[in-house]
């Protein structure tokens, strides 16, 4: 397909006359990023793969004299990120075209170009929100509530409250949290602190928490109609595991279940001895009271036969809520780039790297020409892996649509 020059073909052009859509981001520069430098340090940069360790999580006994305490298993677990997201942005423009604009054209584009790229970073790493266990339903008029309960989850988690906890917002959120006084009133957030919200719409932090938006977050699963952990449901939500099953593995027999049970993609549900909050990955069906359960994370620790095994119960209202919201520690997930070669600067290419002023993504940057079809050719590329490191660190905040009606 051609280009389309718009204001560019005339004569003259201004600027001003340039208009790009961005949307709102932010998550990437809110996520671990450690995990890529040792693997891109001198000597190390190969694979495909970043594996981490997750250390084993122990509990202290009171010593019995003459009897001691119970051995604990060591359970570590290996957390992976695979560098296997190659984005790539791709744009041609003719020696005539060029000839009509100058080589402005090409810089100029090189903006949306690499905000295309972090937009699909940011998206990427929204996505990995459907693999958090633990959720915090919010419904109704928008109060404080709705920030201090997420957070009162990760309290109850024991996650470090420690300056590092983000809440990632839609735009529904936001508008209803601009109308709140704890935002924008001055006798509450001090003389001059209600600036930022007034005048810029910026949320900032509130009670250790730092609340921001984006488009992005506008993330709608399905309504859950499963008849373990539906309100109506006369259903048996507690069962045991059928067998021992080993740390690491993310799949589990379960019976004692009421004989027609069904669970679905994002029930959670919890196992006796593990605070972990495990979050389906596939729906089930229970068959004479026992199936199989697909989950995330893999198990934490080792299951016995017979451990009993929760589900969450849902209200009428957190059934109805699925747009999902999270609040998070930096360390509950991860984004790591993997550095693209530069091997073609010089030979047939002109080679660079260029940083997202947005974002503050960088990626490498080509421009190379076609003779045979006086084309030349520019590109954005970025390798890069994502990934839950802890889904405890965080939280599902998922929203009623009575929150902000669309």
């Amino acid at each position: 397909m051609a280009n389309v020059l718009g204001n560019y073909n005339p004569e003259f052009y201004a600027q001003e006359a340039l208009m790009q859509l961005f949307k709102a981001l932010g998550m990437a520069g809110r996520v671990h990023r450690g995990a890529e430098q040792e693997r891109n340090g001198a000597g190390n940069s190969k694979g495909d793969t970043i594996n981490l360790k997750r250390p084993t999580h122990f509990t202290a006994q009171e010593h019995v004299a003459g009897t001691g305490t119970t051995g604990q298993d060591v359970v570590g677990q290996n957390v992976s990120i695979v560098l296997n997201a190659h984005q790539e942005v791709k744009y041609k423009l003719t020696d005539r075209e060029i000839a009509y604009t100058t080589e402005q054209i090409i810089t100029d584009h090189i903006t949306p170009a690499a905000y295309a790229l972090a937009d699909k970073i940011d998206s990427d790493l929204h996505l990995l929100g459907a693999k958090v266990g633990p959720k915090a339903y919010i419904s109704g008029s928008a109060s404080s509530t709705f920030i201090t309960g997420p957070r009162k989850v990760l309290r109850n988690n024991e996650v470090p409250l420690d300056g590092n906890i983000h809440m990632l917002v839609d735009s529904g959120l936001e508008a209803a949290f601009l109308d709140l006084g704890i935002f924008h009133e001055a006798q509450i957030t001090g003389q001059g602190g209600n600036t930022a919200a007034l005048m810029n719409g910026s949320l900032g932090q509130r009670f250790g928490v730092e609340v921001f938006a984006t488009q992005n977050a506008d993330v709608a699963g399905p309504v859950m109609t499963s008849t373990a952990t539906a309100s109506a449901a006369t259903g048996d939500l507690v069962g045991a595991a059928t067998a021992d099953t080993a740390a690491n593995v993310s799949t589990m027999g379960v019976g004692s279940f009421g004989t027609v049970e069904t669970v679905q993609i994002g029930d959670t549900f919890t196992v006796a001895g593990d605070s972990t909050t495990y979050v389906l990955t596939a729906d089930t069906t229970f068959a004479a009271g026992a199936g199989t359960l697909s989950f995330y994370p893999a198990l934490r620790n080792n299951v016995a036969n017979t451990d009993v095994v929760t589900f969450i119960v849902l209200n009428a209202i957190d059934e109805a809520a699925n747009t999902r919201n999270l609040m998070f520690h930096k360390n509950a997930f991860a984004l790591a780039f993997a550095p693209l070669p530069m091997t073609g600067d010089g030979r047939g290419a002109e080679m660079a790297t260029v940083t997202d002023d947005v974002t503050g993504l960088s990626v490498r940057a080509r421009m190379w020409y076609d003779g045979t079809t006086a084309t030349n050719w520019v590109a954005l590329d970025a390798l890069y892996g994502t990934q839950v490191l802890d889904g405890q660190l965080a939280t599902q905040v998922v929203r009623a649509a009575s929150v902000y009606p669309s």
